[in-house]
């Protein structure tokens, strides 16, 4: 199981982690990404390397 945060002050709503993400984990809500499908996270850190702001981590729980 993987904990997905996303510093919604940092997002710029640039829709990488949306476009990239293997899990289609990811939705942009109010020009924001917000991870809405977790379970279905592999845990391979695409979104944070997409991620130029660093407004994602992904961490295992």
């Amino acid at each position: 199981m993987w904990k997905i945060d996303v510093d919604k002050e940092k997002c710029t709503g640039c829709n990488e982690c949306v476009e990239g993400c293997p899990g289609e984990v990811y939705e942009l809500i109010d020009n924001v990404a917000t991870a809405v499908n977790i379970d279905e996270c592999h845990g391979c850190h695409t979104c944070e390397e997409l991620c130029e702001p660093d407004a994602i981590t992904v961490e295992e729980e």
